[in-house]
This record gives C-alpha cells, sequence and structure tokens, in this order.
C-alpha cells in the first residue's frame, strides 16, 4: 500500500474530521534528529495531532508545538538509553541495534502498557524502514513490513488478535482519540 493509501484509509476508517495545523516544520524536526523521517509518517503527522489509534496505539506529534516536540526527543532519548542498557536485554538476541547504527531501532510509538513501536533504519531510504513491535509481556519483538501509517490501517481494521499486538481489538471501536481532560464543560483538548 503506498503511504498516501494508507493515510487516507486510516483518515477514512477513524471519520477524522478534525483540524491540525503543524506549528513546526519537518526540515526542523530531521535536521534537529539529524535523520529524515519515513514520508507516511510525515503524511499522518501533517494531518493528525498527538493522540491514540484505536485506543491502542499511541503516537506523539514532533510537529504540534513546543511540548510535544520535548515529549517526543524526551520519549526517543529515554526509549534509546533503555535499548542500550544490557541489563535490560532489550536488544539480547536480536540483530537489532540502537539507532543510529545499521538496523538501529528508532521508536515512533508505544502501546501505553509497556510496548514500543520502532522503525527499524536498515537501507538508503527512510521509506523502506518496516516496524519492529517489543511486546512487553512476552519479552520479544514482531516485525511489520510497513511503516508506521500501514501498521496503524492494520490496527485499526485488525479482529481478535491478528494484529502486531495480538491483543483481541474485537470490541475496541476504530477511532482516533486526542489527549484531553475532562472538565465541567466535558472533554477538551489537552494543548
Amino acid at each position: 500500500m503506498s503511504s498516501q493509501s494508507a493515510v487516507d484509509r486510516i483518515v477514512q476508517l477513524v471519520d477524522w474530521q478534525g483540524e491540525f495545523q503543524p506549528a513546526r516544520d519537518w526540515s526542523v524536526v530531521e535536521r534537529q534528529l539529524r535523520t529524515a523521517l519515513p514520508s507516511d509518517y510525515k503524511a499522518l503527522l501533517s494531518i493528525f495531532p498527538s493522540g491514540m489509534y484505536r485506543d491502542t496505539v499511541w503516537v506523539t506529534n514532533p510537529t504540534q508545538g513546543k511540548d510535544y516536540w520535548q515529549k517526543f526527543q524526551d520519549y526517543i532519548r529515554e526509549t534509546l538509553e533503555a535499548f542500550a542498557d544490557e541489563d535490560l536485554e532489550y536488544l539480547e538476541g536480536t540483530a537489532y541495534r540502537v539507532f543510529p547504527e545499521p538496523n538501529g531501532l528508532l521508536p515512533w510509538g508505544h502501546d501505553g502498557a509497556g510496548g514500543i513501536f520502532c522503525w527499524i533504519a536498515r537501507g538508503d531510504s527512510p521509506d523502506d524502514w518496516p516496524t519492529a513491535y517489543y511486546s512487553p509481556g512476552d519479552y520479544e519483538w514482531t516485525e511489520h513490513p510497513g511503516g508506521a501509517a500501514d501498521l496503524l490501517a492494520d490496527v485499526l481494521t485488525s479482529q481478535g488478535t491478528d494484529n502486531i499486538l495480538r491483543w483481541d481489538l474485537t470490541d475496541k471501536p476504530a477511532i482516533f482519540r486526542v489527549h484531553s481532560i475532562y472538565t465541567a464543560e466535558g472533554w477538551v483538548p489537552v494543548e
């Protein structure tokens, strides 16, 4: 599936009608990260703010603003430090390395229960990077051949445990939720 068709499919699946205006340019994000990012991810997060897909996969949008950029950087740094800590054994018995090494893992999302979604930096083009998911319950990695948008589209349409998480998602609606809090006026987005 092309990156744009996966993004279009996600918009349709969650019936996204929200508006999002990036506060930071992708070229700035990539320059500060010192790497290009996959085009499907950038296309997706040019439409969606930070939030959770199907109450299962959380993605922080680094273009959303200063606070989200800092959260994104902190998440990457803390996750890569954990991967590099041999005592934690995240990478034991795998061919994975810590980004920016070849075959290095670069985190882009999580499941809210300790699971981590990463790109596997293989090859010359970020658009060719597959995704790996670390399951804390199984202490193992599972690969998905596509990028972030393709994986999210699969999670949104999964029935039963036929998904990278191996969670039964049948009763979870195919929705997108922004980070919000409940006030006297109801649910309001957190900026």
